[in-house]
């Protein structure tokens, strides 16, 4: 069974001689139609689009629910249908040097556009909100060192890393997994 991702051109039917469109398409249309239509409810009526809310809130919720699962299962079957395990680790150096060069424009893009657009300059804040905001930028600075960071991968339990919301213990738990039934 072929695990197919993302937006698929319509198939051309050659008895009929017009294009279908899956179930994939129709999605991908309704996801882009709902963005342009929420956009435009936004603009035109900002009362209507706050009524909304909840519901937005728990569309994301949702998703948040979902992250871990289909990244476990994601990564278990990617892994563990790979035979070699040096394919794996040919993959796994690309996708962590795509994820390196990816996360370095992004951070590039913010410090690009921070530095010239600088967001948040005409902002008037109370001293109720400068203050929560400097306690928060002075805890920052003590959340601990790379060790820290290591240790807090590692989940304290194997269903924990799926039930606490931290992506990199469940990519962690998965990549365990996958390997230990690449092995059997």
């Amino acid at each position: 069974m072929a695990l197919t991702t993302g937006f698929s051109l319509p198939k051309f039917n050659w008895r009929r001689g017009k294009q279908s469109w899956d179930r994939h398409t129709w999605l991908y249309v309704s996801v882009l139609l709902a963005v342009v239509l929420g956009a435009v409810v936004g603009l035109v009526w900002p009362e209507v689009g706050q009524a909304f809310e909840p519901l937005g809130k728990g569309f994301v919720a949702l998703i948040k629910m979902m992250i871990a699962p289909i990244i476990f299962c994601t990564i278990v079957l990617g892994i563990g249908s790979v035979k070699a395990a040096t394919q794996v680790g040919k993959v796994g150096g690309l996708a962590l040097g795509y994820f390196v060069t990816m996360s370095t424009v992004a951070l590039g893009i913010g410090l690009l556009v921070g530095n010239i657009i600088q967001p948040g300059d005409g902002l008037h804040l109370t001293d109720e909100l400068k203050g929560a905001a400097e306690a928060q930028a002075s805890s920052a600075g003590h959340s601990g060192g790379t060790a820290d960071f290591v240790l807090g991968i590692i989940p304290d339990t194997l269903v924990s890393a799926l039930t606490n919301g931290s992506v990199l213990q469940a990519l962690l738990v998965a990549l365990l997994v996958g390997f230990a039934l690449q092995k059997m």
